[in-house]
């Protein structure tokens, strides 16, 4: 019996040191084929990484959760450059932006890419977020003067506005601890297969089909390294308590506000629900997409490309 326990007790450690090596070696060859495509802007907190595409009023455009800042296409990224100065950058604890040290909420996040937007010296900029980064952008506009730079109008493109819980009770629960979240972000390094990548991507994009070549073009991947795991697991701990606090400042918003939402997006289902939200934001504007899902950036660019424009026209002066 006690031979039995101590084969099984170094079996397991084999098969840690293995989990943990093999992390190390994912992560490497990750970072080979989608290293930084911009700029590295060292702020208070760690470093945001930032990409500049145009010339004109500066647009900021922040991704959603999993993902980082190449997940916009070419088919929205061309027509905004050639209006505005594009500046897309990689939520902290994304792509090449590092996890903070304290609690990465939103607001904290706000704070760093305020930061970074000084540091590059954008001038009131439109900020334009898909899903999680739209809960940045409203965490950064609801700050007011206490970051350096501030908002000019805001574009929020299946944004989980409202505290209904996105991720099932448990997922919560167990992503608060934070040996959980390590010991999990290892195992996922180190072992997800790509198939579980392309069912998660399949219902993001549902009912619409993933473009072809969207794991390679929007560096996917990226989310395997453990801190982006870790700092994905701990937004998924915090968000709904994080709404909670943001949602009763939402009509105080004294800014152009353009929402695009699915009908039938199934990550964040909240289409239904947000018309008497927007009722309350002064400025806002809600424009529900039918049969669209979570990802309305890939699909026709237009709706958006039209929001961005009404915005501008509204935006705040300088």
């Amino acid at each position: 019996m006690a031979s039995n326990l101590a084969f099984i007790a170094l079996a397991l450690l084999a098969f840690a040191a293995l989990t943990f090596w093999r992390a190390g070696h994912v992560e490497r060859r990750i970072e080979r084929v989608h290293p930084p495509r911009g700029r590295i802007v060292q702020v208070r907190d760690g470093e945001v990484h930032v990409v500049q595409r145009g010339t004109g009023p500066d647009l900021v455009l922040l991704h959603g959760a999993l993902t980082n800042l190449k997940d916009f296409p070419e088919s929205l990224l061309v027509p905004l450059s050639q209006s505005y100065r594009v500046t897309l950058m990689d939520l902290p604890g994304h792509g090449y932006s590092t996890r903070q040290k304290r609690v990465s909420t939103p607001k904290a996040q706000a704070t760093a890419l305020a930061d970074a937007a000084a540091i590059l010296a954008l001038r009131a900029p439109i900020v334009l977020g898909h899903s999680y980064g739209s809960t940045v952008a409203l965490a950064w506009a609801l700050s007011g003067t206490a970051l350096p730079v501030r908002p000019s109008a805001l574009v929020l493109i299946a944004p989980p506005m409202l505290p209904e819980p996105i991720a099932a009770p448990w997922l919560r629960k167990l992503f608060r601890l934070r040996l959980a979240r390590r010991t999990i972000a290892t195992f996922a390094t180190a072992w997800t297969p790509n198939a579980f990548l392309h069912l998660g991507l399949d219902h993001a994009f549902a009912p619409q089909h993933r473009p072809k070549g969207y794991i390679r073009h929007a560096g996917t991947r990226l989310l395997l390294r453990r801190a982006n795991f870790r700092a994905n697991a701990e937004q998924v701990a915090v968000l709904g308590a994080a709404l909670r606090r943001l949602a009763p400042s939402y009509p105080s918003l004294a800014l152009p506000v353009e929402i695009l939402h699915g009908t039938a997006d199934g990550v964040v289902p909240q289409a239904e629900l947000l018309a008497a939200l927007v009722a309350q934001i002064p400025g806002a504007r809600l424009t529900l997409l039918p049969g669209v899902g979570h990802m309305p950036h890939y699909g026709d660019p237009e709706p958006i490309l039209a929001a961005v424009s009404r915005v501008a026209a509204l935006a705040l002066p300088v």
